[in-house]
């Protein structure tokens, strides 16, 4: 919070007393103004005159508020900080517009659609799919405050009979193991993002929630986030789909910015009205970069294309090492204990980081269990993973860390992993 008011010069922060009682939050820098404070201004006589203007008459009613251009900046939000300092993101009017049109062109809501919305509205996804499309589209929707209170969203599952579920993998995960019935069985569309979704995660959906299809796709904050997503009649087990409207896509070789072949991975450019249009105050290098004759967004995953244009996610350019001239692909290394030990209710089970040394590489595979590292490595060497993809060292902790998302903290892992590496 303090880092936001600093860096939006935020004067004023709308709120209630009640959380702030609760959480003891400090605003330095900024004012608090109060929900209830504001409610008690707010005569009966008033309340009901503006209602009734906003029902019967919306267009006056709207031309008294104060204007917004497309272009102007319609929210900040910050980068999740999972591999780096959090950035700071503003968006448009125009790009979340452009981007909940995309997204319902994805999902085809119908007229009996409703929606469970429980993701976080400062995580762009949450925002977009849980706040801004319900109300845009006038879809139906529930809302609940904690993302991780499985038990709670399996009851409001049962409750109201949601038909979509915006959600991450990590999430979905904790809902599926949640229940013990037929509690999903009004779900539909399953729309997750921000990570891959497990195969075991699919198996649990189809014998849970036999009615639903789980779209799986891709998004970045700094795209309002949708950029690619599978649709309701053309699923591609195992890919991210193809680009949504409003975004144009290339895939290119990270260091020349060269198109790649088809079929090759390359990392991902995109360009588009969803598109921020750069960090606000950021002194750091441009995240834009020039290719075959435009300026497009520089996002730093890997993909790879299919002939029928979906993208497979290979994973962030960041969580790669390179050690004696081979590129290590830590999600890679990773892939085969989540298969293995996928999360449970506490969270995320196993994480893979590491750093380049200068003697070559420092690999660290962190659990929540005991795990001989001979156990670890035959399990690679199951999955054919051998030579340069190879465990260095394994790390038990009470729990993996987690962002608000529920994503894992791979920036407070790398900072153990150093530790471990430097005590020897």
């Amino acid at each position: 919070l303090a880092h936001g008011i600093r860096v939006t010069d935020t004067k004023r922060i709308l709120t209630s007393r009640k959380l702030v009682d609760r959480l003891g939050i400090e605003a330095e820098g900024a004012a608090y103004e109060f929900l209830e404070e504001i409610k008690q201004g707010i005569g009966r006589l008033e309340a009901a005159t503006t209602m009734l203007a906003a029902r019967l008459a919306p267009s006056g009613f709207l031309r008294r508020l104060p204007k917004q251009r497309p272009d102007d900046p319609a929210v900040f939000l910050f980068t999740s900080g999972s591999e780096s300092a959090p950035k700071t993101v503003p968006l448009t009017h125009d790009n979340l517009i452009a981007n909940v049109a995309a997204s319902l062109e994805v999902l085809e809501p119908e007229a009996g659609d409703s929606l469970l919305g429980f993701l976080p509205p400062f995580h762009s996804f949450g925002l977009t799919g849980n706040v801004l499309l319900p109300v845009v589209a006038g879809i139906r929707s529930v809302r609940h405050a904690d993302p991780t209170d499985a038990r709670g969203l399996v009851r409001l599952i049962e409750i109201y009979r949601p038909t979509m579920l915006f959600t991450t993998p990590t999430f979905l995960g904790y809902i599926l193991a949640a229940c013990s019935g037929d509690e999903l069985r009004s779900l539909k569309k399953i729309i997750t993002g921000a990570e891959r979704c497990p195969d075991a995660t699919f198996a649990a959906c189809r014998r849970l929630a036999p009615d639903a299809t789980i779209l799986e796709g891709y998004g970045i904050t700094e795209c309002s986030p949708v950029v690619a997503a599978n649709r309701l009649n053309r699923v591609k087990a195992g890919s991210i789909g193809g680009p949504v409207r409003h975004v144009e896509t290339i895939v290119v070789d990270p260091d020349t910015h060269e198109p790649v072949a088809a079929g090759a991975t390359g990392m991902l450019l995109v360009r588009g009205r969803s598109i921020f249009k750069g960090y606000h105050r950021h002194d750091g290098p441009s995240p834009f970069v020039e290719a075959v004759g435009h300026t497009w967004y520089r996002t730093g995953d890997l993909v790879s294309a299919d002939a029928d244009g979906f993208f497979t996610f290979r994973g962030r350019l960041k969580r790669f090492l390179k050690a004696a001239g081979e590129m290590i692909s830590l999600p890679a290394l990773e892939e085969p204990f989540q298969r293995r030990f996928p999360p449970d209710d506490n969270g995320p089970r196993v994480a893979v980081e590491g750093i380049e040394t200068p003697g070559g590489r420092h690999v660290v595979l962190f659990t929540t269990f005991d795990l001989p590292l001979r156990d670890a490595s035959e399990i690679l060497l199951a999955d054919g993973l051998r030579g340069v993809m190879r465990l260095d060292q394994i790390h038990r902790l009470e729990r993996i860390p987690v962002l608000g998302t529920g994503k894992t903290d791979y920036t407070s892992l790398r900072r153990l992993v150093t530790e471990l590496h430097e005590a020897g």
